[in-house]
């Protein structure tokens, strides 16, 4: 998964049909404090932006966070991987928002409900690019 993930200039478009561009701007995906951005269709809608990877746990954990001035409304996306017997589990997580209190579960609402519809749309895209990563690497169908 790290080596997909260390060449996702090359790689993000196998993720999804929707994806658009990828570019690594300093570093690369896989090293703390480098930079990213990437473009996506999320429905009839261009959405993306730049991205600094937070944390790195070698062949375990990629934690994304999105920069100034989307950071102020807070966003981060995990990557977690378990090896097993048959392989791997990869579990990917997508936070948006902040955490803070008595002000954060007042403004969660009001994005459920105003987002209700396109938090089942993400899921579902979500789990499809999962199954688009989980096909490469099990054919070893992408560059290293």
């Amino acid at each position: 998964m790290f080596a997909f993930a260390a060449n996702l200039d090359e790689n993000y478009l196998l993720m999804s049909d929707d994806h658009v561009h990828f570019e690594s701007l300093s570093g690369d995906p896989v090293t703390e404090g480098s930079v990213f951005c990437q473009y996506e269709w999320f429905g009839d809608r261009l959405i993306g932006g730049k991205y600094r990877v937070k944390t790195v746990v070698s062949n375990s954990r990629l934690v994304y966070e999105v920069t100034f001035p989307r950071s102020i409304l807070g966003g981060k996306l995990f990557f977690s991987i378990e090896p097993i017997d048959a392989g791997i589990v990869l579990t990917e997580r997508l936070e948006i928002g902040r955490s803070i209190p008595v002000i954060s579960p007042v403004i969660d609402r009001c994005v459920t409900t105003v987002l209700d519809s396109t938090i089942d749309s993400l899921r579902d895209h979500q789990r499809d690019g999962l199954k688009n990563i989980k096909r490469a690497l099990e054919t070893d169908s992408f560059s290293r």
